[in-house]
């Protein structure tokens, strides 16, 4: 079983070379395929994919891999960024259907536009898009997402994953429950039902949720 704390760092050679952002995983066949790491300086960081196979070791403070800085450099972004003007926005967005356009991006459509009004011809308006390395079925899992009961009542928020070796399958949440007392507790995979942008939705009942808590809370 290897423990994906979300915010753990990635270690080789007892040197820290990044932190866990996010996990990718495949929602059609389970698998957690990758790990979006920060690398670098506060300053010019980057989010990387990192391949899940890399790791030999984990607990709840770091995962380690037997790479250097260099292989880890090498890696793809998570995120790609480019400049579409407003007149390609539609064919874009229908050839990258993930694409998205940041508040602050605007600032790429508003200073060409102005450059317009005052006779320059040679600015397209357009914003800058970015694209998500992800297939089709899979989902970005970050720490802190909600997980929602099927009634719709928050049960907690993710700090783990845990996966199965060797076939790096998902095989449950470790998430934070409670608002006075918080503890960490197990959820099983199969009571996934979706996977959203900002939230993980169950197939239980915020009452079943809680009663399974308890149960577990009792036999500790």
């Amino acid at each position: 079983m290897i423990e994906i704390n979300i915010g753990a760092a990635v270690e080789s050679g007892g040197v820290e070379l990044g932190r866990i952002e996010q996990v990718i995983l495949d929602r059609n066949t389970g698998e957690v395929t990758h790990l979006v790491v920060r690398h670098g300086g506060a300053l010019h960081s980057r989010h990387i994919v990192m391949p899940l196979n890399w790791i030999t070791s984990s607990d709840s403070e770091r995962v380690v891999i037997e790479r250097n800085e260099s292989e880890l450099e090498d890696l793809p972004n998570f995120e790609m960024r480019h400049y579409v003007s407003l007149d390609r926005l539609d064919e874009e967005q229908w050839e990258h259907p993930r694409s998205r356009i940041r508040p602050t991006d605007w600032i790429n459509y508003l200073v060409p536009l102005i450059a317009n009004a005052f006779g320059d011809p040679l600015h397209t308006p357009g914003v800058v898009v970015t694209d998500q390395l992800l297939s089709a079925t899979e989902s970005a899992i970050h720490r802190g997402m909600a997980i929602v009961s099927d009634d719709e009542q928050k049960v907690g928020e993710l700090l783990e994953l845990l996966v199965t070796e060797p076939e790096m399958r998902f095989s449950g949440l470790i998430i934070a429950h409670g608002l006075i007392t918080v503890r960490a507790v197990h959820i099983p995979a199969d009571w996934v039902e979706t996977i959203q942008h900002d939230r993980i939705l169950l197939n239980r009942s915020y009452e079943q949720v809680e009663s399974w808590i308890e149960s577990k809370a009792g036999e500790g």
